[in-house]
This record gives structure tokens, C-alpha cells and sequence, in this order.
């Protein structure tokens, strides 16, 4: 808690949080394919792509849930001794996975790498309405700034309740709910756990 009190004033942080249980989860899945003839590794990694998203289709994910999010090709270079030796290509294809079928998140992950990803870029959690949550965090941190300023004023005998003058949204990060942990044989076990949205305010009273 921060407070002072200038020219008349009482200044304190307000904070709130809820905890929520993630609906969505997005996937970054990679095939990254090297070699030293382009033609043909960008053949190979978009055969192993089209393998990637039949596969992620049969198990039951909609085409349109599948995003191509970034695709490169770049030289491969390596240094000896103060030179630059050439080593071939390297082919990039990244796609994206939104879903709300949390439960198949592992078997999601693992059928894409038994099919040709071999890089996983993130799995993040996350809830659509955000926004509605983010609201009643606001509400928290309003009534905790209350509390506070109420607290203070107690503590310095003050004849009457002062006033808001200014609320001040202090904008924070919205952490991601993730766990994995990978197990041989078995599905992938991942675990959605939960989500804090928090919001915190400055709030100005003027003593009166």
C-alpha cells in the first residue's frame, strides 16, 4: 500500500483479482525443415505440413481454427575461424491452433509431432469474455482503495470523509495459464490450471 498525504490529500493503490477457469487455448505448432537444395526442402516442409494439418483435421479440429502465422526461408551459415562457411537452407512453417477443447490439448501436441512439427512455439491459455472479468477486478480494486483510504482516515482522526478527486487505471499484464509436462508412451499431459485477472487503481481524496 502507498499513501501520503499533500496538500490535502490521501493517495492509495486499489487492487483486485479474480480467478478464472481458461476456455481457449491457442497452439504454435513449427515444421522447420533443413538441407542444402531449397526446392527441396521447401517440398519436404510442405509435405510435412499438409500431414501436420490432415492429421489435426481427423482428429476433429476445424480447418478454420488453423492459422498459417509466419513461413521463412533463410540461409544456414556457420563461422570457422573468422569466415563465414554456408551450410544450406533452412525452411520455416508456423501455424497456429485455436480451440476450446481443452482436453485434447496433449493429444493435440503429440499427434502434430508424430506427423512432422518439430519445434512448439507456446501454449497459451486464455478466456474470451476477459473483459468481463477484468470489470469485477476493477470493482475489487476500488473497494480496496476504499478500505484503505477509510483506514487512513481513522488512523488520523479525520472529522469527515474525504473525497475522490481522480481514479487512475493502472494497466498490468495478464498472466498465462500453462503446464506441461511430457511423459513417454502416454499422452502429453497438459493442464489448463487457472488464470488472475488483476486490476489496480490510484486513487486521489481530498480531505475535507
Amino acid at each position: 500500500m502507498y499513501n501520503e498525504i499533500e496538500n490535502r490529500m490521501i493517495i492509495v493503490f486499489g487492487e483486485g483479482a479474480v480467478k478464472v477457469t481458461p476456455d481457449t487455448v491457442h497452439i504454435v505448432l513449427t515444421v522447420q525443415t533443413r538441407g542444402m537444395e531449397l526446392q527441396e526442402i521447401q517440398q519436404e516442409n510442405a509435405q510435412n505440413m499438409h500431414k501436420v494439418i490432415g492429421s489435426l483435421v481427423e482428429l476433429g479440429i476445424p480447418e478454420p481454427a488453423i492459422q498459417t502465422i509466419d513461413y521463412q526461408i533463410r540461409p544456414v551459415n556457420d563461422y570457422i575461424n573468422g569466415e563465414q562457411v554456408f551450410r544450406g537452407y533452412e525452411v520455416v512453417n508456423t501455424i497456429r491452433i485455436t480451440s476450446n477443447e481443452l482436453s485434447k490439448v496433449g493429444e493435440i501436441v503429440d499427434t502434430a509431432v508424430k506427423n512432422g512439427v518439430n519445434q512448439i512455439g507456446s501454449i497459451d491459455f486464455t478466456v474470451q469474455n476477459s473483459d468481463e472479468f477484468y470489470q469485477k477486478a476493477l470493482t475489487l480494486a476500488l473497494h480496496d482503495a476504499e478500505t484503505k483510504m477509510v483506514t487512513i482516515g481513522s488512523s488520523l482522526k479525520l472529522a469527515n470523509r474525504p473525497l475522490v478527486m481522480k481514479v487512475e487505471e493502472q494497466h498490468t499484464s495478464q498472466p498465462v495459464a500453462f503446464r506441461a509436462m511430457a511423459m513417454a508412451d502416454t499422452v502429453t499431459p497438459i493442464e489448463s490450471g487457472t488464470l488472475t485477472i488483476s486490476a489496480s487503481l490510484l486513487v486521489k481524496y481530498r480531505i475535507v
